[in-house]
């Protein structure tokens, strides 16, 4: 067998794939219409068998977010080493934005739109809302530390060989690091009966996204695409099909991560094919829609749920649909959510000076009126 036919030829910086940018648009899908199920249909239609499997298969988001954040991690890593080595302006911008995601994910937990009152409520011992670790700290967590990894190490074979380390680490010690109490704002870190996203296992998934992007940066294409769906059929759970249990659950265990692992892979590889079979218009637009996942991950989730903003419509329909009013909402829904996030990718890109002053003037009018807001 002739192995270098499988080596990409391409030494040099590597392309955006759009593959893992479609990839998190299915995710994005995904996760709006889950949430939307789970807040607004009947507590009698959530407790029928193929909600049970809706439930288990919907396990795939957090991991598809996790997994492409390490994914375009690394490419950055490998497309621009040098402003990891020499710690320049570059870098330290794409810290900001690691950090910023971070600060996103304790302010959309914010209970009131008043710094006086959430002092209050945190001063009364109830701040554990407010600093449970959802995926966006997650996700912030595991880019800070591979970006640590990749100041120190700086040899790309090394980085990914302590990030597979890493990765085997997160995924194998979630019952050992639950029990390590520190600081009650790290606590949630470690702790998953705190936390719904703990970075054990759950940065695990970002570290395999690492390791899936030097795949990618050593074989050609298509290649990495045929080596993903048969590393993704291989440990995909499917006997969970040909039972009456439910064996694709959340738990928290190996095997169970590497079943997501494996959907993970599956669905990667199908937004591939989908580029491949139908590359045009409507592609490009999902494609752009999903390089904004952060913001259609705010928006989404107030508009489903609620905000300190006071708007959410989940008071106004929560457990009252049926499986059809909620398809129906939910197709409504991501309509407006992704058309907002196209308007807003191209704000962005093609009128970046109009977008700095609307983003930078909306974040000095918020901190300015949650300072001085008394209620």
């Amino acid at each position: 067998m002739n192995f270098s036919s499988w080596k990409n030829e391409n030494i040099g910086p590597i392309q955006r794939v759009d593959a893992v940018d479609l990839f998190r648009f299915l995710v994005l899908f995904f996760m709006i219409q889950g949430h939307l199920f789970r807040a607004y249909l009947l507590p009698s239609i959530r407790h029928a068998h193929w909600y049970l499997i809706h439930e288990a298969l919907h396990g795939v988001v957090a991991p598809g977010f996790l997994f492409a954040a390490g994914f375009t991690a690394f490419l950055s890593f490998h497309n621009k080493r040098r402003n990891y080595i020499h710690l320049d302006r570059a870098f330290f911008k794409r810290l900001r934005r690691i950090l910023f995601v971070i600060a996103i994910g304790y302010w959309i937990h914010l209970p009131f739109f008043s710094l006086r009152k959430t002092w209050q409520y945190v001063s009364r011992g109830q701040a554990g809302e407010l600093l449970k670790v959802d995926i966006l700290q997650c996700i912030g967590i595991g880019l800070l530390l591979f970006t640590i990894l990749a100041v120190i190490l700086k040899n790309e074979k090394i980085v990914v060989l302590f990030s597979l380390l890493a990765g085997a680490l997160f995924f194998l010690l979630p019952e050992t690091v639950k029990h390590i109490h520190l600081h009650p704002a790290i606590d949630p870190y470690f702790n998953y009966e705190t936390s719904l996203f703990p970075i054990f296992p759950w940065a695990g998934f970002l570290f395999l996204g690492v390791l899936a992007a030097y795949v990618y940066s050593l074989l050609k294409r298509e290649v990495f695409f045929k080596l993903l769906l048969a590393l993704g059929v291989a440990i995909f759970p499917w006997f969970f099909f040909q039972s009456s249990q439910v064996y694709f659950k959340a738990e928290l265990t190996l095997s169970g991560n590497l079943n997501k692992a494996g959907a993970v892979f599956i669905l990667l590889w199908f937004a591939d094919l989908l580029l491949r079979k139908f590359k045009g218009p409507l592609l490009t637009v999902l494609i752009k829609a999903g390089t904004e996942s952060l913001f259609v991950y705010v928006l989404h989730l107030f508009i489903i749920f609620n905000s300190i903003f006071g708007f959410g419509l989940k008071p106004y329909f929560q457990d009252s649909m049926n499986v059809a009013q909620a398809l129906l909402f939910f197709f409504a829904l991501q309509a407006l959510v992704f058309a907002l996030s196209y308007l807003y990718n191209w704000l962005k890109e093609k009128h970046a000076p109009v977008w700095r002053i609307v983003f930078y003037v909306f974040w000095f009018v918020f901190i300015l009126v949650f300072a001085v807001k008394p209620h």
